[in-house]
């Protein structure tokens, strides 16, 4: 059986998110022998969505293909940039509107990738259109379209309930269901079916001593006075990336294992 090596970085947020997937994304490559490696980036500029710089950046340190989420347009000049980034999608389910991209296709020694980001509706904004009824609808033209049978969906949702009813209802549909945005690693791993990969989230990529990447004296701040305050990556903190790790019967479109990773660097100043 021939099998082909995919790692998804989970929410890659600010400067030292960047900088510790620079630093380890060669070491992954070579420990793992990795065919494909995507991102999901709407926390990349500042905790804060995502520039044609960072994506450049992103893709440039050794990423296929990167996602996007409910914070796509926090840096505003992406709504210019947006349009000249193939290897970058908005959500699926977002207006038609939308600048960018709404997929993205890679295809690389002979085998192929297609990766989605899909938003929930549960507990986020905006609330897009139902990720369910538009992926049901869609997914039949995206298979016509490329003839592929590995299709990656990032459900990029807060709901931990939306996002395995998500895992459900794409069972054996595509190769993995990989959940994001909530930036905490889930230990719920596993093969759906006859091999479709899920994790509820796979975590973040950035500051580990924060709340979420935020830094911890902001999110106190909020927590004890419940006033507003400003948004604050943590600095002062350890590294950490958060990935998974799929092993993949190309020519099947089933996942046969799915891997957590984290590893952790020094102090980022």
């Amino acid at each position: 059986m021939t099998s082909i090596n995919i790692l998804f970085i989970g929410d890659v947020v600010g400067r030292s998110g960047r900088k510790i997937l620079k630093d380890k994304l060669p070491l992954l490559k070579q420990q793992y022998m990795l065919d494909f490696v995507f991102c999901n980036g709407e926390n990349a500029a500042g905790g804060l969505g995502i520039t044609a710089d960072i994506a450049g950046e992103l893709l440039n340190s050794g990423i296929d293909g990167i996602t996007l989420g409910n914070h796509i347009w926090s840096q505003k000049v992406w709504l210019q940039q947006a349009a000249h980034f193939k290897q970058v999608c908005r959500p699926l389910n977002a207006p038609d509107d939308w600048p960018g991209f709404d997929h993205v296709y890679i295809k690389k020694d002979n085998y192929d990738v297609l990766l989605i980001s899909l938003m929930g509706q549960a507990f986020i904004k905006p609330i897009l259109a139902n990720p369910f009824q538009v992926i049901d609808r869609m997914l039949s033209k995206f298979k016509e379209k490329y003839h592929t049978k590995n299709i990656i969906i990032d459900f990029h949702a807060e709901s931990t309930a939306e996002k395995i009813t998500m895992g459900y209802f794409l069972e054996n549909k595509v190769l993995a269901v990989l959940g994001t945005h909530t930036h905490v690693q889930t230990a719920d791993e596993q093969i759906l079916g006859n091999g479709t990969a899920f994790i509820t989230d796979i975590g973040m990529t950035g500051p580990a001593n924060g709340v979420l990447g935020m830094n911890k004296n902001v999110a106190l701040e909020w927590a004890m006075n419940l006033l507003p305050a400003t948004y604050d990556i943590e600095k002062d903190s350890f590294t950490m990336l958060n990935a998974v790790l799929l092993t993949v019967d190309p020519n099947a479109g089933q996942a046969k294992k799915i891997e957590r990773i984290q590893i952790f660097d020094h102090v980022f100043a």
